[in-house]
């Protein structure tokens, strides 16, 4: 595999990252936020929280898997129904690895829910027999072949089903919580560009081995199917996350536009 074809399928996977990211806060701030009981309700009321809470558990279960997989134990977490802000937290505890680094850990575990929230959903999609299309995205036109694969999901799903809307409102709930919070994205800044910086020194030290080497087969080979895999991941949350947002768009328009 050439270079120039490794960085392409890098740079579909951070474009579908954002998409995923911007997708799921468009999600929370118009249609979970149009569930509050009134403005400036701390934690949104009641009701946000018993919709947000599946959502909620995944996100807060993904940070403690950050710091978790980054050498920190975790005191505890705390789910938005008990939690004084409304939000849910996770607490990191003492190392377990003596080599982990703070600023690490706490990056890796702000950035978790977008992987880890994006798998819960393909999970539940493949446990509840839910028809939406999960190939990978074309490459040449992932705009077009996403926007297809929204449609022919939305299409192909079985409205009558019970299962069906179980599925929705856990598309809903957990793929409002995907987007790492602000305070998220600045602490996941300094470990992606620390992780970044990683990748491309041991992608560009194996590209300077001989094309027949075995380590740079092997790195190269690996690499593509990882990034193959994390794009069909992140692709699958896109149209789950968009499903939702499209079904959940004019309810929440009406909520909003009676609330004044």
């Amino acid at each position: 595999m050439p270079p120039s074809e490794l960085l392409t399928k890098l740079a579909l996977v951070a474009v579908q990252g954002v998409v995923l990211f911007l997708l799921s806060r468009g999600l929370f701030a118009w249609a979970l936020e149009a569930l509050a009981s009134r403005r400036n309700v701390r934690g949104g009321g009641w009701l946000v929280r018993v919709v947000r809470l599946p959502g909620n558990l995944v996100h807060e279960i993904s940070h403690a898997v950050g710091f978790l997989i980054s050498g920190y134990r975790v005191r505890r977490i705390i789910p938005c129904i008990f939690d004084k802000n409304g939000t849910g937290a996770c607490q990191p505890g003492e190392k377990w690895l003596p080599i982990a680094l703070p600023w690490l850990a706490a990056g890796i575990a702000a950035l978790a829910p977008l992987l880890v929230g994006a798998l819960v959903l393909y999970g539940v999609a493949r446990f509840l027999n839910i028809p939406l299309n999960h190939a990978p995205v074309a490459a040449e036109a992932p705009a077009r072949s996403l926007l297809r694969a929204l449609y022919d999901g939305l299409v192909s799903l079985d409205y009558g089903a019970p299962t069906t809307w179980l599925f929705l409102y856990l598309a809903f709930s957990i793929g409002a919580e995907l987007a790492p919070s602000s305070t998220d994205v600045v602490l996941g800044i300094p470990a992606l560009l620390a992780l970044g910086a990683l990748t491309a020194a041991v992608v560009l030290g194996v590209y300077q081995l001989p094309a027949e080497a075995p380590l740079r087969e092997l790195v190269v080979r690996e690499a593509g199917r990882g990034l193959a895999w994390l794009s069909r991941i992140f692709g699958f949350a896109i149209i789950t996350t968009g499903a939702a947002a499209v079904i959940t768009f004019l309810p929440a328009s009406l909520l909003r536009a009676i609330r004044g």
